[in-house]
């Protein structure tokens, strides 16, 4: 079976199991479980696995996956479905009294049990959702909440807060909350305005790591951009792979870099007829000159054979593939020596939107294995 066809079982799958599950958590474990899951049945080999991520309908679950979170919310389909029956002892003096009671309410004494475990539960999702809002109120100091979730100390701070506050979700519940909570207009105004600039200006020499490191965790792992900088645990793995392309960058920055991203990388998909500049050899990737690039901005591939691995743009190429040449190609990617790598590149106009109109167009049609992808 080819793998479009593979990949239509799964989206069909998919698509039938949004309709029944209920958490998104529920859906999530049923796909993306490394040993259990569907599309570890459907795509065995980690090879197969990778390509499933390139395709299109990889992104359709995505997106019902997402669609579910909204659904259900992030903190109350964070769990999966309990099967709802469970064993309680309780003494047989209290077990007359709510027979009694539940006699003169004219219901069953399962139905009076259920009534009262659920009072206090009532409000619960949206109590936890504004506490999460409070511990950032309190801990942000004119900050993103961005900022909150990728700057270690702040993020620190949030989360011990948000613990003082009573909260006893997983740190990647309580991150997801505070990057979801401003995009409900029901939250409007109940987190604190940003009055202090976070972030960095020129991201050109370090946005391709923090992009590399992206791609690669979405390929092997299926994760989303937002998963990978709440989630500690794969924000440690990202820190690690990209520090490894960019070692002289500190952690924010690159994380920040990833959070850039998603605003640079939100690219309308050119005209299907639209014509890309075309790129033209520059020779093996190892054995480059680099004084016969020269300094104007443009567009660039690196490709193993005739398969596009990563595409970038920049303001300076020669400054751009020097960094890519200091660091080399890193063991993890698995896609061969750098002598085996050809790099490909096309002047292009200094306007920045330009030259990322020219890129989103390249990936779009393209695909290269490394570069950011929606959905992320």
């Amino acid at each position: 079976m080819s793998i479009e066809s593979k990949a239509n079982r799964v989206l069909e799958f998919a698509k039938q199991l949004s309709g029944e599950v209920r958490s998104w958590a529920d859906f999530s474990a049923a796909l993306f479980d490394q040993s259990t899951g569907y599309i570890a049945k459907v795509f065995p080999n980690d090879l197969q696995r990778q390509l499933f991520f390139d395709t299109v309908q990889y992104e359709e679950v995505n997106k019902l996956l997402l669609h579910l979170m909204n659904r259900f919310g992030t903190v109350e389909g964070s769990q999966p479905s309990k099967s709802g029956k469970f064993m309680v002892r309780v003494p047989k003096s209290l077990h007359k009294i709510l027979e009694v009671e539940a006699k003169s309410e004219g219901v069953s004494l399962n139905q009076l049990a259920v009534s009262k475990l659920a009072m206090p539960l009532k409000g619960a999702s949206g109590m936890a959702a504004d506490l999460v809002a409070t511990a950032f109120n309190h801990v942000h100091e004119g900050l993103s909440p961005d900022w909150i979730i990728v700057d270690t100390v702040y993020n620190s701070r949030f989360l011990e807060e948000c613990r003082s506050l009573g909260l006893s979700y997983p740190d990647a519940i309580l991150n997801h909350t505070l990057m979801n909570f401003r995009k409900n207009p029901k939250n409007k105004g109940k987190l604190n305005a940003t009055t202090r600039r976070s972030g960095f200006s020129d991201y050109d020499d370090f946005s391709f790591a923090a992009e590399i490191a992206v791609r690669a965790l979405q390929r092997t792992e299926g994760v989303t951009l937002d998963r990978i900088l709440c989630d500690p645990l794969l924000r440690d793995r990202f820190d690690r792979l990209s520090l490894q392309l960019a070692p002289d960058r500190t952690e924010v920055q690159l994380r920040c870099a990833a959070l850039n991203l998603r605003k640079t990388h939100q690219l309308k998909p050119m005209a299907r007829d639209e014509v890309i500049a075309a790129l033209h050899t520059a020779g093996v990737f190892r054995r480059l000159d680099l004084d016969a690039l020269g300094l104007e901005p443009g567009g660039y591939a690196i490709y193993d054979q005739n398969r596009p691995i990563f595409a970038g743009e920049t303001e300076n190429l020669q400054k751009r593939i020097g960094l890519h040449l200091r660091y080399g190609i890193p063991d993890w990617l698995g896609i061969g020596r750098d002598d085996e790598l050809e790099l490909r590149i096309v002047t292009l106009p200094a306007r920045r939107e330009t030259r990322l109109e020219w890129l989103g167009s390249f990936i779009n049609r393209e695909r290269p294995l490394f570069n950011y992808q929606k959905p992320a």
